[in-house]
């Protein structure tokens, strides 16, 4: 169940939500005997009302691990809970029905501590419903351009809880639950803070069919959340969207000194294939407010 005490080096967040089925394969993979640094865990039920996850819970508690109870709030409250009584230095959120692999923390605290970021993060491996493939994102490295346009990782990241404190917590104010971490890693990155992907798949994503987080595909939702995470980092989106709307620009240019450029422009003209900077332009029509 890892240290306790001052001594802890992580604090490894677990939110937990009707997940009683799921949350001793989640703790069964943080295992102590092969990591190296020392970690607590702190388990936090977000206002759970499955019977078999609160048995569970209870059999955990008598297991002397650190229970937080609170009201159903969402991910966003939960992990706030969990960090702010975190003793690490270093915090790591993981749902409770996923997984990690034990190199995970062994490979992403050095790097923290040799001070090359402050945000480590690592591709999933997805398991469970593996047939429901909207559900299988793509991680990417991080662009400071490209994260305006989408999210590049996901919330099971080892990061200082500096950039927590700083970005005054996951925002529960969002209008859809789905989001906090893409707003999280955006007030991350216009806070200045650095993030390092490790190209390794270091974490397991378990993919439910007819879950919770499946209601977040619902278009309008998303076009709520972008525009709510648009207006309240203004700055940084329009900073961000007018040197993307410029580098495409250049794209369309610099691409006419290649011999396909014929054949790429027949394919605008035909309508086959959708200009670099009409796209960005649809992306940004998004964060656009609606009209009264």
């Amino acid at each position: 169940m890892g240290e306790t005490n001052d001594a802890v080096m992580l604090s490894i967040v677990i939110p937990c939500f009707n997940h009683g089925k799921f949350i001793q394969e989640t703790l069964d993979s943080i295992d102590p005997t092969q990591i190296t640094f020392p970690f607590e865990i702190i388990i936090v039920d977000d206002g759970s009302t499955d019977p078999l996850t609160l048995q569970k819970l209870e059999e955990l508690e008598q297991l002397n691990y650190k229970l937080i109870r609170q009201a159903n709030g969402g991910p966003a409250k939960a992990r706030n809970t969990g960090v702010q009584l975190a003793n690490g230095k270093y915090i790591l959120p993981v749902d409770a029905d996923n997984k990690i692999k034990p190199g995970y923390i062994n490979k992403a605290i050095p790097l923290l501590e040799n001070d090359s970021c402050d945000i480590v993060y690592a591709e999933p491996e997805f398991f469970g419903d593996t047939q429901v493939k909207k559900r299988q994102y793509k991680v990417r490295a991080f662009d400071d351009l490209a994260i305006v346009t989408g999210n590049c990782a996901d919330a099971c990241a080892v990061y200082r809880k500096e950039v927590w404190i700083r970005n005054n917590g996951y925002d529960t104010a969002i209008p859809y639950h789905g989001f906090e971490d893409w707003e999280f890693w955006i007030h991350a990155a216009a806070n200045g803070f650095r993030f390092h992907l490790i190209k390794e798949k270091l974490f397991y994503y378990r993919i439910v069919a007819n879950s919770v987080v499946s209601g977040y595909d619902n278009s309008q939702r998303i076009v709520e959340n972008h525009r709510y995470i648009a207006k309240k980092h203004s700055d940084f989106f329009l900073e961000k969207l007018v040197k993307l709307a410029y580098v495409r620009e250049r794209y369309d240019i610099d691409i006419l000194r290649f011999p396909l450029a014929p054949f790429i422009y027949l394919l605008y003209w035909l309508g086959i294939l959708e200009r670099p900077v009409v796209r960005a332009r649809k992306k940004l029509s998004l964060y656009a407010s609606p009209k009264k």
